[in-house]
């Protein structure tokens, strides 16, 4: 079964609960919503089945990146694995990062089906360190064509 992207219009009041129901939950906004559906699917008897533990399938990719923190610092990167939940970046040691909902970065890459770069803000979730420092990390919200080129990219 193929991800699909979604698009949708609401007002900003309820853009605004959602958000804050993304910030306790500590998820992005996709997911959040994304949960929300497959609870109302339940609700109303109807089974949704899952194929595997992730939500999101990974896909092994090796891309350069730009990664960026709060302070405005940009350092060079490489994207390891992506999924429609989040990726994996592998940055130099130096680079400062934070795990939680308060810190954010950055990260600009290109896929190799699209000659359009995609800008991600992501929440960092985990942080490992072995000669170069590698961020797991959430995508909080992104435009929906960056989510389209992303899922088409994943469908390959």
């Amino acid at each position: 079964m193929k991800n699909a992207v979604i698009c949708f219009r609401i007002n900003k009041d309820l853009r605004r609960v959602l958000e804050k129901i993304s910030e306790v939950d500590r998820r992005s906004l996709s997911a959040t919503i994304e949960n929300i559906l497959y609870a109302y699917a339940e609700q109303r008897g109807t089974e949704v089945v899952k194929e595997e533990r992730r939500r999101y399938p990974r896909k092994s990719i090796a891309v350069p990146a730009l990664v960026s923190g709060p302070d405005g610092a940009v350092y060079g990167g490489m994207v390891n694995d992506v999924s429609l939940g989040g990726l994996r970046v592998s940055v130099p040691e130096d680079h400062e990062c934070q795990i939680g909902e308060g810190f954010r970065i950055s990260v600009v890459f290109a896929v190799p089906e699209s000659d359009r770069p995609l800008t991600m803000q992501c929440v960092p979730r985990h942080v490992r360190s072995d000669g170069r420092k590698s961020i797991g990390a959430s995508f909080v919200d992104g435009e929906c064509k960056g989510y389209e080129i992303l899922s088409n990219h994943l469908a390959n």
